[in-house]
Order: C-alpha cells, then structure tokens, then sequence
C-alpha cells in the first residue's frame, strides 16, 4: 500500500508534537512550591496548559502507530518466540497511558486554574508530575523489548540495541526518590527514547522505500 512507507514516520511527528507540549506547559514549578506560586503560574499558563494537553494526546497516538510499525517489523524479522516484541508494545501502551493522563490533568488543570480551591491544585500539580513513573516504566519496557529484537535480528545497526537496553536500565532508576543529580533521571530514558525513535522512524521509512522500490 502506498500510503505505508509513510508510517513510521509518524514516530517523527511523535515527537515533534511531544517537545511542542512541553514548551508549551512553561517551566512548571516543582513539587514541593509554595501554593500562592502554583497559582499564580497557572493562571498566566492556563492555555499553554491546554495546548500542552492536546499535543501530547497527539504525540501519544502517533507514538502508538509508530510502536505498532516497529513491532510488526520485529515480529517478521524475530525467529521463534515473539517475546520481545511483545515487550516492545505492551511498554508503548504504558508510556502513551502515562501521556494521555498527564495530558488529561494538564488540559484540566487548565480549563480550571482560575477556580480551582489552592489545595485542590496543589494536589493536581503533584498528581501531574508523579505521572512520570508510567513514562519512565513503559519507555523502559518499549526500549527493553526492542533492544533485545534488535539484537536477535538484522533489522537495525546493532548499536541501536545496545543503546535502547542502556536506556531501558537508566529507566529502571525510580525518579524524585534519590534526590540530588538522581532527582530527574527518569527523564534521562524519556529523552533517550525520543532519539532513539528518530532514528528508527527514518531507517523503517527507507527500508520501507527500498521495499517498494
């Protein structure tokens, strides 16, 4: 079908609209901010709260197309067992689940900045930045079982495998637990993860073309 050689690309738009939400949330405060700074900041951010909301509900379906491209192309490739590849995608369902929530309290949180009771906020602020366990988890998951495929298969460089088992490890470090520079290490894998699908959306797309050619 034609239309398929475009597919994973979509891993591209992924994470085009992903970076486009976060710079659209601002620099959200940390957990532990006075609540008069939480007011205050999303008052004056309440619809780049919504814009983020909505581009990362985007990015997230995207992504999930993307896991699906890569998926299917593990799973003609793999030998045997689809372990892997089943890891890969059962891991793209927790990262998009942890996305669309956080997308859901950021749209949310919003729509009601400007009537929200302080306490009330404050509880959604933190909801909204512990939502990053499922990110870090489920991108640990989806680099985990698509390091391994790649590594048990030609279908990618195998420095790419080594690169995503890395990750997955790093992923496995619980964030705003350790304190100090360990503080933020969940995001370490997220960004990793975004690299990571840049460069396997551009090799799946010319190895898609080279197909049809």
């Amino acid at each position: 079908m034609e239309g398929r050689r475009y597919v994973p690309l979509s891993g591209v738009a992924a994470v085009i609209l992903f970076v486009a939400g976060e710079g659209a949330a601002g620099n959200t405060p940390k957990p532990d901010a006075p609540v008069a700074r939480l007011v205050s900041f999303y008052t004056a951010h309440d619809t780049g709260q919504v814009a983020s909301g909505v581009l990362l509900s985007l990015g997230a379906l995207l992504f999930l197309i993307f896991s699906a491209a890569v998926v299917d192309a593990l799973r003609r490739a793999e030998v045997g067992s689809h372990l892997a590849s089943t890891l890969c995608f059962s891991g793209a369902v927790v990262f998009v689940v942890g996305l669309t929530i956080a997308a859901g309290l950021a749209v949310f949180i919003g729509d009601t900045a400007d009537h929200l009771d302080p306490a009330a906020l404050q509880a959604l602020h933190v909801a909204s930045l512990t939502v990053i366990f499922s990110w870090s988890i489920g991108s640990g998951a989806f680099l985990l079982g698509a390091g391994a495929g790649v590594l048990m298969t030609e279908l990618f460089p195998k420095w790419l495998g080594w690169a995503a088992i890395v990750l997955a490890a790093v992923a496995a470090v619980p964030s705003h637990v350790l304190g100090g520079v360990l503080d933020h290490i969940g995001l370490v894998p997220i960004a990793g993860l975004g690299v990571w699908t840049l460069i396997v959306s551009v090799l799946l797309a010319r190895q898609a073309d080279a197909a049809r050619a």
